[in-house]
């Protein structure tokens, strides 16, 4: 026989949920929205219902992947992902906005043919493309 000493287990008589009526309200998409009175078995199995019917299974079919337990997305794994993705795409975005646009990288946005520098090396940021028009421009009658 199990030592039962809690205060639950004090009680005068047993109670069962489905005697116990419930005063709160439910969630709009609970089943029970518009039921007058519940008790408090059948809050807890709505409950229930709607955490079984959270489908998160589509989640990680694009750009994240997921931790998952039990071969399940867990609500808690998705927004600890979501929080480190964001908190690089803040750290990235920051310095973006701290480098100055002279030294932003042309990459395959500019394709500088013959252009080249004063000190004839290629043209690689904006800076040095800005730079050398403006040169040419000034050598222009």
């Amino acid at each position: 026989m199990r030592n039962c000493n809690k205060i639950k287990h004090t009680c005068s008589s047993t109670n069962y949920a489905t005697c116990i009526h419930t005063e709160g309200e439910v969630n709009t998409d609970s089943e029970l929205f518009e039921v007058e009175c519940t008790n408090l078995q059948e809050n807890l199995d709505d409950i229930y219902n709607q955490l079984e019917n959270l489908d998160l299974s589509a989640l990680g079919e694009l750009c994240l992947s997921y931790v998952q337990e039990n071969n399940k997305n867990i609500v808690k794994n998705i927004l600890l992902k979501f929080e480190e993705e964001i908190c690089n795409l803040k750290e990235e975005l920051e310095t973006v906005k701290n480098r100055p646009l002279c030294e932003m990288p042309l990459g395959d946005c500019v394709d500088t043919k013959c252009l080249i520098d004063a000190c004839n090396e290629s043209i690689s940021t904006v800076g040095q493309l800005l730079q050398a028009l403006v040169d040419i421009n000034c050598e222009t009658p």
